[in-house]
């Protein structure tokens, strides 16, 4: 009789016991997989808003910086791209570094290559009373 139970007791998981097992395990990787793909999203969102900020910040020394002229404030408005990020251009420092173009400073901040989109806005100074449209940062996933 011993010899039954000891055999009966090394056989070893149930199938139901499995098949709890693995369901549980299932369940807690969608949570995790859920809770991931939330991290990842919360982070990219940072990251644009970083580089939005950076970029007015960037803008507003720009329009601080007493070499500005109206003349460079009326180019900034009018051109666009790499024209324009070069008026603000030596306002941004990434990782130590002047970005030259658009490229670089996505680059630099850790953008992918393609699909992500930045426009500058426009400066508005009517009678020294300075207001801005806000940087964006769009097509990053």
């Amino acid at each position: 009789m011993n010899r039954n139970l000891r055999a009966r007791g090394n056989r070893g998981f149930t199938i139901v016991e499995l098949i709890v097992v693995i369901t549980v395990i299932g369940f807690l990787a969608a949570i995790a997989v859920g809770a991931y793909n939330k991290v990842v999203n919360d982070a990219k969102t940072t990251k644009s808003l970083a580089l939005v900020n950076t970029l007015s910040t960037a803008k507003s020394l720009f329009v601080a910086d007493p070499a500005t002229t109206e003349q460079n404030i009326t180019n900034f408005n009018t051109s666009t791209g790499d024209t324009q990020f070069a008026f603000i251009a030596p306002y941004i420092r990434v990782n130590g570094a002047i970005p030259t173009t658009t490229a670089q400073l996505l680059q630099l901040s850790g953008f992918p290559a393609t699909g992500v989109n930045v426009t500058f806005g426009t400066v508005e100074d009517a009678a020294n009373n300075v207001t801005d449209s806000a940087p964006t940062v769009t097509g990053y996933p």
